[in-house]
């Protein structure tokens, strides 16, 4: 298991927004599937934590990643387009971001809160999952 602890992310007012996405942006997944727990103000959340509001839990992604690279050298590199004009579909390694709807996790936080962490736990089946979760930012997103 691969723990992460976001800093404080603000938590807008709740009457200014009806809907509300963690955006984690710029997901890797050049290496092993697997899949991601959330949990909201709970630092300590661990694979034995009950996956209950109660316990922050807001959701889980699954992340179907490419695996080992079999080609030749140089064959899984990401690479940009040739030109404006290449008609080629974007190579398949670029990273991808990967949304979780967290509305109703975010409602079962105490009255008043104005800020929380994200906790994340990544796990794979091949039981390898130090280093699984690598990602560039993470953004709330709130919709009115």
């Amino acid at each position: 298991m691969q723990r992460w602890t976001s800093q404080a992310l603000l938590l807008p007012p709740r009457a200014s927004w009806q809907r509300a996405d963690l955006e984690f942006e710029g997901v890797e997944h050049d290496g092993a599937s697997f899949v991601l727990h959330v949990f909201l103000n709970n630092d300590s959340a661990d694979e034995a934590t009950p996956r209950t509001a109660a316990e922050g839990y807001a959701g889980y992604l699954t992340v179907f990643a490419h695996g080992d690279c079999w080609g030749d050298a140089g064959h899984c590199d990401i690479t940009e387009p040739v030109s404006a004009f290449d008609r080629r579909p974007p190579q398949p390694l670029i990273p991808f971001n990967a949304t979780l709807e967290v509305s109703e996790a975010l409602d079962a936080l105490p009255e008043g809160t104005q800020q929380f962490t994200v906790t994340t736990l990544a796990f794979n089946k091949a039981d390898d999952s130090a280093g699984v979760l690598r990602f560039s930012q993470l953004t709330l997103l709130t919709y009115a």
